[in-house]
């Protein structure tokens, strides 16, 4: 079944947009690491650019992006009635989403190493020194790809409930923006709301590894989420065709 969904992701403008919205994302947070430069305390430039750059991208650009990605993917199973071909087979509902979501998330995978090249393109660019932080930004970019799973599967959760294109984006999209207000609320809001955690992974606000109490609740929070909307998409999917 992943073989089909990779042909499907092929044949979709999917790698397109992915490449458009990264780079987006990424070319406001230099600019505005650009303008504020001067500001900098040397040593710190690296960090400050991942912050930048990452978090305008991760917070605003990427929950949009994948739901562009999902609702194009759920999209095909609607249009040519392959829900109810798959499940004529038979193909157990679990495994049909599963399959969906794993898919999924390995396209968000690329979309973090997308995010990273266009952060090392900026650092290149600006001659920013980058080097030794690496190592922390690939992990940071390993733990933003976790928190991207559970926006992968909230998104395919509400595709497979809403049987439209456009309105999951949509929502997508006011998710993403509601994340960004928890800000101003509380950071203990942000740190567990569901469409904060690419940038909770990335740690584009903390710029330092996880402490081991931020760590426990991030996984707790993401294997949650995950399990929570799995369960609903299952649910939905059988709700319509079983």
């Amino acid at each position: 079944m992943m073989t089909f969904e990779f042909k499907k992701i092929k044949k979709s403008a999917i790698p397109i947009i992915l490449i458009f919205f990264n780079l987006v994302g990424t070319l406001l947070g230099t600019m505005i690491f650009a303008l504020n430069r001067k500001f900098l305390v040397d040593g710190t430039e690296a960090l400050i650019l991942w912050g930048q750059t990452v978090f305008y991208a991760s917070q605003i650009f990427t929950p949009i992006l994948i739901g562009i990605i999902c609702s194009t993917s759920c999209q095909f199973e609607e249009a040519n009635k392959n829900w109810q071909r798959l499940l004529t087979i038979p193909i157990k509902p679990s495994r049909i989403i599963l399959s969906k979501i794993a898919s999924l998330s390995i396209v968000t995978a690329i979309s973090q190493l997308l995010l990273l090249f266009f952060y090392i393109l900026s650092a290149v660019v600006l001659k920013v020194p980058f080097i030794s932080s690496l190592p922390n930004f690939l992990i940071w970019s390993i733990t933003g790809w976790l928190g991207s799973v559970t926006i992968v599967t909230s998104q395919v959760f509400i595709s497979v409930r809403l049987k439209n294109f456009a309105v999951p984006i949509l929502i997508s999209a006011i998710l993403a923006m509601t994340g960004l207000m928890t800000l101003f609320i509380g950071e203990s809001l942000f740190a567990v709301f569901p469409y904060t955690q690419i940038v909770v992974g990335l740690r584009t606000r903390a710029l330092a590894a996880f402490t081991l109490p931020e760590f426990i609740l991030f996984l707790t929070c993401n294997i949650g989420y995950v399990c929570l909307f799995y369960g609903l998409a299952v649910r939905e999917l059988k709700k319509r065709f079983i």
